[in-house]
């Protein structure tokens, strides 16, 4: 198993926000979490991430224990956290944008001789971070917008930008925040391609989103959360079939 959650429990004072919840993700397996608005989705990728603190509970990656780590050392061990509004420059590039993602690149080619060369970096690594950068703008279909500033970007570019930039990062585990949400038809579909395209490339893929059409057919494995308790997992199909999932999203009167 490349990641399990055992018994994750995160409190907010009074309010539980994700209650006991135990799963595993396998390696190359798309995993897609579905669950109405407070459902405890996004909170869950957050303590995955390490930008939230667990409350009681547990993660391992590859076998071994991650709850306390820090978030950018989360990241540098492999699982990385895109966002639903990415971070951007809006002054820069489409490339240079992702090439600043790529300090943890940067970090395990240069090893400690980072320090020295921080203000000179060997041609050849230069070189390197360039095509990869390239590599990863091209998977994501901003090859044609690669110059332009982040401002004249639209909504969906800004989104695969994001996901470019998580890239950058290197990933066995990438986990995507709403990497649907405010796209149109076509722009699903290319976002459906290029995350097909991610795991060809062997990332693993841990996706939340309100689609559930577009979540349905990309995922391999699927579990479902309602007020941060898991009620499903599975199959997308028998999941998304199940009678508390579809309480959940219509009511029980649908149910």
């Amino acid at each position: 198993m490349l990641f399990e959650a055992q018994g994750v429990t995160k409190r907010f004072g009074g309010l539980t926000a994700v209650s006991n919840l135990s799963f595993g993700i396998e390696k190359g397996e798309i995993l897609g979490i579905f669950g109405p608005n407070g459902s405890g989705k996004t909170t869950l990728l957050s303590l995955i991430s390490g930008m939230l603190p667990l409350t009681s509970g547990t993660f391992k990656w590859k076998g071994e224990e991650i709850v306390g780590q820090k978030p950018h050392r989360i990241a540098a061990m492999g699982i990385v956290k895109t966002f639903q509004n990415p971070q951007l420059f809006s002054e820069l590039s489409a490339f240079e944008n992702t090439a600043i993602a790529g300090h943890l690149t940067l970090k395990r080619r240069l090893g400690s001789r980072r320090l020295t060369g921080f203000f000179r970096i060997d041609r050849s690594i230069e070189v390197e971070l360039a095509a990869q950068v390239d590599r990863d703008l091209k998977l994501c279909r901003l090859d044609a917008v690669r110059d332009q500033p982040a401002s004249a970007l639209s909504y969906g570019q800004e989104k695969m930008l994001g996901v470019a930039m998580g890239l950058m990062c290197e990933p066995e585990l990438l986990l995507l925040d709403e990497p649907a949400s405010g796209l149109g038809s076509e722009e699903i579909a290319n976002l459906e391609a290029v995350l097909r395209d991610l795991r060809t490339r062997g990332v693993t893929l841990c996706i939340i989103d309100h689609k559930v059409g577009f979540l349905g057919r990309l995922s391999d494995q699927a579990l479902a959360l309602r007020n941060g308790q898991l009620i499903a997992i599975g199959k997308p199909d028998e999941v998304l079939n199940h009678p508390d999932v579809i309480e959940a999203y219509l009511g029980r009167r649908h149910a």
